[in-house]
C-alpha cells in the first residue's frame, strides 16, 4: 500500500537541513512498533540467494505547497505548509504499524543529525492509496531520485560506481534488483523477457547529490517509461526502483502529464 501524508505546522513554514533524508527515515523508525523497527533496521527480509536483507519500504521527498527556499550558506531548505509526503511498502505489517502510531501521536518532532535542534509538525491528513492498475508500458515520475550503483575495486581500493540512466547497466541493475525483491518477498524466482525495461524520457540535466550520514549518494530524477511483467509492476511502486529505497530513493508515481 501507499500512504499520502499531509502535514501542517504552527506557522507557514518549516526549515530543515538541505539533506534531510535521514530526518524522514527517523520519523518512520520512531513510528513503528519497537519489534518491527528493530527487525527492519538490523536485518530486513532476507533474500536467500544473495543473503542480503531488504527493508521493503520507500519514501518521497517532501512536496511543498510552493517552491522551497534554499539557503546555501546555512545549508538549509525551507518548505511551506501544507506538506505532502508519500510512504510506500508491500508489507502490510509495516503500513498498519506506521499508520496506527502516526494517528495516535499526530504531533511529530523532527530531529536533526548532529544538532540539538528540532522542528514540530502536525499530521493533518492520512490517506491510503492503491497502486496504479497494471499497464505495460507505463509512464512514471520520480518522487525521490533513483540510485543505481555497483561496488568495484581498482588498484586495491574499493569505490562505488553510480550509473546514469543513459548507461545500459542502469536498466539491467534496476530489473535485477526488482527480481531480488520479488524473490525475497515471495520465495519464488521469476524470469524476465526481452520486453521488460526502464528508459528515460525526460530526466534532470545532472545527477542529484544527496548526503546521507557520512555517505554521498548519487541519483537521477525525471520521467521514465517502465515496462514490467504484472508480478513486478506493483512491487516497483511499493518498494521503489533501484537501491537505497529505505533511505529515501526510488519512490515513483504514475505520471499524470504529457511526456
Amino acid at each position: 500500500m501507499r500512504l499520502r501524508l499531509i502535514f501542517t505546522g504552527d506557522g507557514d513554514e518549516v526549515t530543515l537541513p538541505i539533506h534531510y533524508n535521514e530526518v524522514l527515515q527517523g520519523i518512520i523508525y520512531r513510528h513503528l512498533d519497537f519489534g518491527l523497527a528493530r527487525r527492519l533496521h538490523s536485518a530486513g527480509i532476507k533474500d536467500t540467494e544473495s543473503n542480503r536483507g531488504l527493508k521493503f519500504f520507500t519514501f518521497s521527498r517532501l512536496i511543498s505547497a510552493k517552491k522551497p527556499k534554499i539557503d546555501t550558506q546555512r545549508k538549509t531548505i525551507t518548505f511551506y505548509f501544507p506538506l505532502t509526503w508519500i510512504v510506500a511498502s508491500p508489507v502490510q505489517e509495516f503500513i498498519a504499524s506506521f499508520c496506527n502510531n502516526l494517528i495516535k501521536k499526530r504531533k511529530l518532532y523532527l530531529h536533526f543529525p548532529g544538532s540539538a535542534g528540532e522542528e514540530v509538525i502536525y499530521l493533518d491528513e492520512l490517506k491510503l492509496e492503491p497502486f496504479p492498475a497494471y499497464k505495460r508500458p507505463e509512464i512514471v515520475e520520480t518522487l525521490s531520485p533513483i540510485t543505481v550503483y555497483r561496488t568495484e575495486e581498482k588498484d586495491g581500493k574499493t569505490y562505488t560506481h553510480y550509473f546514469s540512466p543513459h548507461d545500459s547497466e542502469f536498466n539491467e541493475l534496476i530489473l535485477f534488483n526488482l527480481l531480488r525483491k520479488y524473490r525475497a518477498l515471495t520465495g519464488k524466482k521469476l524470469s524476465l523477457d526481452e520486453k521488460s525495461y526502464i528508459k528515460p524520457l525526460r530526466i534532470s540535466s545532472h545527477e542529484n547529490i544527496v548526503f546521507y550520514k557520512d555517505t554521498i549518494i548519487k541519483g537521477w530524477s525525471g520521467i521514465f517509461e517502465l515496462a514490467l511483467p504484472q508480478e513486478l509492476f506493483s512491487l516497483a511502486f511499493a518498494c521503489g526502483l533501484g537501491s537505497k529505497n529505505s533511505q529515501g530513493f526510488g519512490c515513483i508515481a504514475k505520471w499524470r502529464g504529457d511526456p
